[in-house]
């Protein structure tokens, strides 16, 4: 009987502690620290550092952070490697950052490439400048604006911009837009242009549309065309004012404002 009643307890206690081991959390993992004695993050230790002008360690560290998926880290080692004059070594993190799109990584890039010097680097450094300036922006816009017109007064315009890195770094664009206005007025267009980045945020352009405009008893043929400037927002979208003249709205001057067309889409979701 007592050993019956013995092999209970040590079961039940066997129980208990595998219960215990099962509910009990885990401690977070402690991040790497990169030195022996290194109580800090990489990135954290590579900036103490720097702090103390051991630009050497502090760029060990920010590459033992760019390894672990720190992108600031991938960019800082860069930077560091290139002030240095390890070129070779700068290129590896400052392309990890690149190929998110970032617009100071492409200048970083180029200027590693005019260091080097060489006819093929200033080719590739003139690139990344270029694709610099359009890097950060969005690949397809939709666009709110009035248009106060000649031939019919105040009019609404909706408008689809198309404008990836693989149009010439987003310097093409196609797209679609529609004009109404009262008390008749109403024009469909598809439309191509140029716009010209003369910095990030700066970019005048111009474009050519084509489409239907509604005449009385049906519709008709519509010409026409447009100038205008951005004032870019990064990846969120443009402010753009526009001047311009076609067969349906006569001479017009347009305001409006763009979105990035996955915040419009969201935004959309959302309402639904």
């Amino acid at each position: 009987m007592f050993r019956t009643m013995t092999r209970w307890r040590l079961l039940a206690m066997c129980l208990f502690g595998m219960t215990a081991c099962v509910t009990t959390p885990t401690a977070p993992p402690v991040p790497a620290s990169c030195e022996p004695g290194a109580l800090l993050p990489c990135a954290e230790w590579g900036q103490k550092l720097l702090r103390e002008g051991d630009r050497y360690r502090a760029t060990e560290a920010f590459a033992k952070a760019c390894e672990e998926g720190d992108l600031s880290a991938c960019m800082t080692e860069g930077e560091l490697r290139k002030e240095a004059g390890d070129y070779n070594g700068a290129e590896r993190p400052l392309r990890k950052v690149y190929d998110t799109g970032q617009e100071s990584a492409a200048i970083a890039l180029a200027e590693v490439h005019e260091a080097r010097g060489g006819p093929r680097d200033l080719q590739l450094a003139s690139d990344f400048r270029h694709e610099a300036l359009a890097l950060n922006k969005p690949d397809t816009e939709v666009v709110f604006a009035l248009r106060v017109t000649s031939e019919a007064g105040a009019a609404t315009e909706l408008s689809f911009n198309l404008q990836p890195m693989a149009f010439n770094h987003r310097r093409l664009g196609f797209g679609l837009n529609t004009v109404m206005g009262p008390p008749d007025l109403f024009e469909i267009n598809g439309f191509g242009g140029y716009q010209h980045y003369v910095s990030p945020w700066f970019v005048p352009y111009a474009r050519l549309m084509m489409g239907a405009r509604s005449v009385a008893g049906g519709s008709a043929l519509n010409v026409g065309g447009e100038a205008g400037a951005k004032l870019a927002w990064e990846d969120i979208g443009h402010l753009n004012m526009a001047a311009g003249v076609s067969m349906a709205s006569g001479g017009y001057f347009s305001v409006g404002l763009g979105l990035n067309g996955l915040i419009v889409l969201a935004l959309l979701l959302q309402v639904r």
